[in-house]
């Protein structure tokens, strides 16, 4: 009475899921894994599922748009590498007090000759369905630990054939499976598991279960057809010992020979997106790829042949076109340079009066070509009004060039930059970044030398007003105390404060030459002590005792602004590397892999993707500069 009790459930739940009748064997398909690609050769793992009894996969043949590729295919043993997909199957066989005698002899033999027949490779587990359910052995390539647990059956008590089925979702739900099955016998419905049929599908999930209702009457069929059907598998019936043992034949046809294919791909698709044809056993399967690039075969544009080799004597015109581009930079840098060293020399010899500007011979060819490039330059200067704005830079970075002759510098170096960007990357990329990276690299060199003169006279201005302010309480007059302290003091200190010393004699007041170096110099400091001299020299009182506050507020601000750079460190760091890092990385490729990075700024897409990448870093400089720029 109670098995008719959990019978009649069981048929209305399995009528519910629209089952009427066993489910025929699902169609044959192949299954992929393991995909793997390199430059030329593409490998994967090919097996079948639900081939029909007898059927192999025999010769295996791979095209790709309508091109067939050569082929190498090997049966993988059951010695594997680890890399080889895990496949499993989980026999769960009922072994109620209703299969005793015949019937469990029976499925012992049909189970013996399902471990004959599976491949090698694949790991099989035995689990009984008897109240309760048990496992036996769990999955193991060892035929003869599982030949001993199916040998070791013996039929009692109730069927527990759901519970059984829970136990094997288990046994196959860790590790990375490639394929794995569950095939369960029973010759009845359940009638003692803890678990319903709609627990069960929801717990087996993805594991399709293969059924084989053994002299059962069609309501219990039905049954477990509800449950295969329910999980993507396959309902079998069997009516005697000799269909018993046909149908485990045909469950362990879903486990064809493992291959391990080898595909070469031709280099016209290097790097080409498409979809691979596999064919075997009578069946066909795709499996999209995107085929890695042969940077050995491809050319400029991938999937295109590459472009023939550049005669020798291409690259000896490339070579004295250099040589002589090299030369002229060269005739109008030298006198430049040597025209800034002469009036750095003239300048310590004489520190407080203008150099005197002296031109080579008229016949010096060199000077000829200098004196040409520097009144061009000097006329685009005038002409862009920049002259005062360039004068006060280069002042304010210590370098003693006019403003038309560091133009001029700045161009020499943006040709030559152009050049030897031109022999490494072709004359398209020197046209385009040599003019950018020469103007950038002068521009940062500037401003460096800029950012350190103006860091070495913040740190060294208190001690200069010190000294000023012990000369004036020894009885020095301010301009008395200015001089001494610029004879003591190293540059830049000296040079700044000589030079307002030099406008003084020249009737300039000393406020005011001093207010001028403040400009210069960037110091809001020295701006300070100028405002007290001015109060002073307006109302009275004691000078020594002004600038000597004036000190010590600037020694507190030195040390606060010395503690925000060091807390500020790591963000400053974080920032430099986050924008040198695909700077670095595009130099680096751009050496040593250039062929793979040249799509990057020869193809119109690699173009555009180019310009967007250097915006994005422009957008996220200019962001991280905001964010780590601290004022104090």
């Amino acid at each position: 009475m109670r098995r008719m009790l959990t019978v009649l459930p069981a048929a209305a739940a399995a009528l519910l899921l629209g089952v009427g009748a066993p489910a025929v064997a699902a169609a044959p398909a192949l299954t992929v894994s393991g995909l793997r690609q390199e430059a030329g050769l593409v490998e994967f793992y090919l097996s079948a599922v639900d081939l029909p009894a007898g059927r192999s996969l025999g010769q295996v043949s791979v095209s790709a748009d309508g091109q067939d590729l050569r082929v190498a295919a090997q049966e993988v043993v059951a010695t594997a590498t680890a890399a080889t997909p895990r496949r499993g199957v989980v026999l769960v066989l009922d072994t109620s007090g209703s299969m005793a005698g015949e019937p469990i002899k029976a499925a012992q033999e049909a189970a013996r000759g399902f471990l004959r027949t599976v491949p090698a490779d694949v790991e099989i587990g035995v689990i009984t369905a008897g109240a309760p359910a048990a496992v036996l052995q769990k999955a193991t390539k060892d035929r003869t630990a599982a030949l001993r647990a199916v040998d070791g059956l013996a039929a009692k008590g109730e069927t527990a054939l759901y519970d059984g089925v829970r136990l094997a979702s288990v046994m196959l739900g860790g590790g990375k499976w490639g394929q794995r099955r569950i095939v369960a016998l029973s010759d009845g419905a359940d009638t003692a598991s803890t678990s319903n049929l709609a627990a069960v599908q929801k717990a087996v999930g993805t594991i399709p279960v293969d059924t084989i209702a053994f002299k059962t009457p069609d309501t219990t069929a039905n049954v477990l057809a509800g449950l295969a059907t329910g999980t993507g598998g396959t309902a079998r019936t069997a009516a005697d010992a000799a269909a018993l043992s046909a149908a485990f034949a045909e469950a362990s046809g879903s486990f064809s020979a493992n291959l391990l294919v080898r595909v070469d791909v031709p280099a016209a698709l290097s790097g080409r997106q498409t979809r691979l044809a596999v064919t075997a056993g009578g069946v066909t399967t795709e499996v999209p790829v995107t085929f890695a690039v042969d940077t050995k075969a491809a050319g400029p544009l991938v999937g295109k042949p590459a472009a023939p080799p550049a005669p020798w004597w291409l690259w000896a015109v490339a070579g004295l076109v250099f040589l002589a581009l090299l030369g002229v930079a060269l005739l109008v840098v030298t006198p430049v340079m040597s025209a800034s060293e002469r009036r750095r020399r003239l300048a310590q010899v004489e520190q407080f009066t203008m150099p005197v500007r002296r031109s080579g011979p008229a016949g010096d060819a060199n000077s000829q070509v200098a004196a040409a490039a520097l009144a061009l330059s000097e006329q685009v200067v005038k002409s862009a009004n920049a002259e005062g704005r360039l004068a006060l830079q280069l002042d304010r970075a210590g370098m003693r060039l006019r403003p038309h002759e560091w133009l001029l510098l700045r161009a020499a170096v943006s040709l030559v930059v152009a050049l030897l960007l031109g022999l490494l990357l072709g004359p398209v990329p020197a046209l385009l970044l040599g003019p950018v990276f020469g103007w950038a690299l002068t521009a940062l060199y500037h401003r460096n030398r800029a950012a350190k003169r103006v860091s070495a006279f913040r740190e060294l201005l208190p001690d200069a007003l010190q000294l000023v302010v012990g000369s004036l309480r020894s009885g020095f007059s301010l301009t008395q105390a200015v001089e001494a302290m610029s004879r003591e003091l190293p540059n830049p200190i000296a040079a700044e404060f000589g030079r307002a010393l030099g406008e003084t004699r020249l009737g300039v007041d000393i406020e005011d030459a001093l207010d001028r170096v403040a400009t210069r110099m960037r110091s809001q400091e020295l701006s300070w002590a100028v405002v007290a001299v001015r109060v002073q020299r307006e109302v009275g009182g004691n000078l020594a005792e002004v600038l000597t506050t004036t000190v010590e507020s600037m020694r507190e601000r030195e040390e606060l602004y010395r503690e925000v750079r060091s807390l500020s460190a790591e963000g400053r760091l974080s920032a430099w590397v986050l924008l040198g890092l695909p700077i670095g990385l595009a130099l680096f490729m751009i050496f040593l892999r250039g062929d793979y990075i040249r799509p990057l700024y020869t193809h119109p897409l690699g173009i555009m993707m180019s310009i967007v990448g250097v915006v994005l870093i422009s957008v996220g400089g200019f962001w991280l500069s905001r964010m780590i720029r601290i004022e104090v």
